[in-house]
């Protein structure tokens, strides 16, 4: 998810590695009565974890980054973070922030292949300490080649449930500044054939013209011909058709395999990081985004192809962006969208399951808890919609089958993911005598189309990295008939 209300959170800064520091906070009170209120109400956190939940949040984050698994020395780069940690001859009494022993990089337990790693150590006391200094310079000259990728550890996680093949078309629609872009890439390139060029795409989306250039300058490090960057809103992303040719089959739109929806958030579960949200949460920052997260995820499936899978992620805790998302998106979809359970993926990750029900708490009382849509006065109506509740058919809908990352159980941020898995075309069933009304995506443009973006590789013979104008792909069709 990328929090901070208009997905400008978790911004990295333009170093190119994401080992430079982040601003300078003030000394933040690591207090919030309402946010406190709030999540004790909704029942997110186990009974009688709630002391250690709010430890690991006042907490700093460790230092985490994988290691790329189609680099040619991703096997000595393993090796290398073992060595050169140890050639650094560190006292065994040496400290770290927390005034506990400074211990070397281990793996990630849940992460394939032992290619994802961590140090209790935050990023900026790993700069600032002297003991270190050579092992830092090791790390972003890593990170500059291509061989390391600085990422928080629970922003690994979507990737990993697309179950992506060399020769899937992949839609990453809010990507800058590209750390999970990189993750998709990489999958694409493991297993495709001698020549190592696959045969499918990410086209990677960002609504931010200026986080477009953030994220060619980190996909650079990759050096992948598989890429194309667009600049759309995320929710008006326009469906792209396949050129006729003379005598062919007929032009057809380009739906996608795997689809990302990492979307706009409120960010709290990255409070570790950006400890501004302790001093500016408030229960209306999670209900001003679900709109728009609805919209994204609407048009996410509308742009998948049937068979294929919707992650839906956020860096938030909060059921208004989650859950109640999720749930009015299947409704809406009823006939074609299931949530896949993911219980035998990664098991060693430590997770929640998604709730079943909530509360909307009112944004002018801080007290006052609605339990579902009757609860609410008639004039307020129009501020919290139906959407914002729980559904009477949770159950049926297996929102159980969500997952929710939370600090305490493995020292990380929160996240949330939902694996969707699209069984049928989204377009209604045809019923007999009844016509049926299709969108203005399903019927091919009158401008001519761009060329099918699934030939990528064979026009990008070296590493190019494109981007897609809003106003070049305007005349592939459909850019808003995607809102929910």
């Amino acid at each position: 998810g990328r929090g901070g209300g208009g997905g400008g959170g978790d911004k990295r800064q333009k170093t190119g590695t994401g080992w430079g520091d982040r601003k300078e906070w003030p000394d933040v009170v690591k207090e919030n009565a309402a946010l406190e209120f709030y999540y004790k109400a909704q029942n997110i956190i186990p009974e009688g974890e709630w002391d250690a939940f709010l430890f690991a949040c006042r907490a700093t984050l460790p230092t985490t980054f994988r290691i790329s698994p189609v680099g040619t020395f991703a096997g000595e780069v393993k090796d290398q973070l073992k060595t050169r940690f140890k050639e650094l001859q560190l006292d065994e009494h040496t400290l770290d922030e927390n005034d506990e022993r400074l211990l070397p990089p281990q793996p990630i337990d849940w992460y394939p292949d032992n290619l994802a790693w961590y140090m209790s150590i935050s990023k900026k006391a790993l700069k600032r300490t002297p003991a270190l200094e050579k092992f830092h310079k090791y790390l972003v000259a890593e990170t500059e080649t291509g061989n390391l990728t600085r990422q928080e550890a629970v922003s690994m996680i979507p990737p990993l449930f697309m179950d992506i093949e060399p020769h899937h078309k992949i839609l990453d629609m809010c990507a800058a500044p590209g750390s999970k872009t990189s993750q998709c890439l990489e999958y694409l390139h493991m297993k495709a054939g001698s020549n190592g060029v696959p045969e499918g795409i990410v086209m990677a989306n960002d609504a931010d013209l200026d986080r477009c250039g953030m994220l060619i300058h980190q996909m650079k490090r990759i050096n992948s011909p598989s890429l194309v960057v667009l600049h759309h809103e995320a929710q008006k992303i326009p469906m792209l058709w396949s050129r006729a040719e003379e005598g062919g089959p007929p032009r057809k739109p380009l739906r996608y395999d795997r689809v990302l929806a990492d979307v706009p958030c409120s960010g709290d579960g990255t409070m570790r990081k950006n400890i501004d949200i302790w001093k500016k949460w408030n229960c209306s920052m999670g209900m001003g985004l679900h709109r728009t997260q609805i919209q994204i995820l609407c048009r996410a499936v509308e742009l998948c192809e049937a068979g294929g899978i919707v992650v839906y992620s956020t860096c938030s805790m909060n059921p208004m962006e989650n859950e109640a998302v999720v749930a009015y998106v299947l409704q809406k979809f009823r006939h074609c969208l299931e949530i896949e359970d993911v219980s035998q993926q990664l098991v060693a990750l430590k997770r929640c399951p998604g709730l079943l029900t909530w509360k909307v708490q009112d944004k002018k009382q801080d007290k006052l808890l609605f339990e579902n849509a009757a609860a609410v006065p008639d004039n307020l109506k129009a501020m919290y919609p139906l959407s914002m509740f729980p559904p009477a058919d949770a159950a049926e809908l297996h929102l159980e089958r969500c997952v929710r990352i939370l600090p305490h159980h493995q020292d990380t941020g929160a996240f949330f993911i939902t694996k969707i898995r699209k069984f049928a075309d989204h377009n209604p069933p045809k019923v007999a005598g009844e016509e049926v009304v299709k969108g203005k995506d399903d019927a091919p443009p009158a401008e001519a189309p761009l060329a099918a973006a699934a030939a990528a590789p064979a026009v990008a013979a070296a590493a190019a990295v494109t981007i897609v104008a809003a106003a070049i792909v305007a005349v592939a069709t459909g850019a808003g008939d995607g809102a929910a």
